[in-house]
């Protein structure tokens, strides 16, 4: 019962790292993430997700949502501007602390299928109990 919870329904993560910082901080936070609503109606951007890491399929990652299949985002790489499309299946993951994160910007987009939900509540500390709010970029 309990792994059909985590399966389909909720799961919690925990945060390590400050690429979310302010939203989280670097370490010990307390995530509630939902799985079902990208199976009802889909991604959306702002949205903060939890993913499998797209170069450690061990870990997990907690970034912003800043592109969908089909946009076009602007990328700072190595003094240059550049602009890349997201492929279909394909999602533009960000840190909201640029200096700190380690994202899409250096690994590119990444697939739907290693998004793992949609986190929904700050459930520690306890003096930061609350809802994650969608920040649209």
């Amino acid at each position: 019962m309990l792994h059909c919870v985590q399966e389909y329904g909720i799961d919690f993560s925990t945060t390590v790292g400050a690429s979310m910082v302010p939203v989280f901080n670097a370490s010990g936070d307390v995530l509630l993430f939902e799985r079902m609503t990208q199976r009802l109606k889909g991604w959306s951007r702002g949205e903060v997700v939890v993913a499998t890491s797209p170069k450690d399929p061990d870990a997990r990652i907690c970034k912003r949502i800043l592109g969908l299949p089909g946009d076009r985002v602007k990328v700072l790489a190595a003094g240059d501007e550049k602009e890349v499309l997201i492929p279909r299946g394909h999602v533009w993951l960000e840190g909201d602390n640029k200096a700190a994160s380690h994202d899409s910007r250096h690994y590119g987009p990444v697939p739907v299928g290693l998004l793992q939900g949609k986190v929904r509540l700050k459930l520690w500390p306890p003096w930061e109990i609350g809802p994650v709010r969608v920040v649209p970029p």
